[in-house]
């Protein structure tokens, strides 16, 4: 299994997890559920990195020069959009804001300046970074001890 695969599975693991513990937060009225701080932030930054991933995907797919890279970008930008659904599903149960999806990523537009083998090059830098630090967040989330 690909490690992109894994971080997606994980990530949806993580999002189950949360949700399962939506009753235990609600109170018995139906009012606001109550979020930790912790929790809001993994949201927030589950949902950051998946606009993020978007931005970046859609640039590879339109600016790579290797198929390979256009087809794992088309393959990311699939799979992110269906975990930014269940980020956003998430959030509005939690009564969490989500960041605004249309501000442009500052590492999207200095990539967007690249072009040919530099922009496939800093492209994959880019993309594994990112895999590396979404994996690293969504560790620590499941080894929280958070009921929310």
């Amino acid at each position: 299994m690909s490690p992109y695969r894994l971080m997606v599975l994980a990530f949806g693991g993580c999002l189950l997890l949360l949700q399962s513990n939506l009753s235990r937060a609600q109170n018995p009225s139906g009012g606001a559920v109550t979020v930790s701080a912790d929790d809001r932030k993994f949201i927030l930054d589950a949902a950051q990195s998946g606009l993020h991933e978007v931005q970046m995907a859609r640039l590879g797919i339109e600016r790579g020069t290797n198929n390979d890279l256009k087809v794992y970008a088309q393959r990311i930008l699939d799979d992110q959009v269906l975990s930014n659904a269940q980020v956003e599903a998430l959030a509005r149960l939690k009564g969490v804001a989500l960041p605004d999806p249309t501000k442009t990523d500052p590492s999207a537009v200095k990539l967007s300046r690249l072009s040919g083998i530099e922009f496939d090059t800093e492209f994959v830098h880019e993309v594994i970074e990112d895999h590396l630090r979404d994996l690293a967040e969504f560790e620590k989330e499941d080894q929280s001890t958070s009921v929310d």
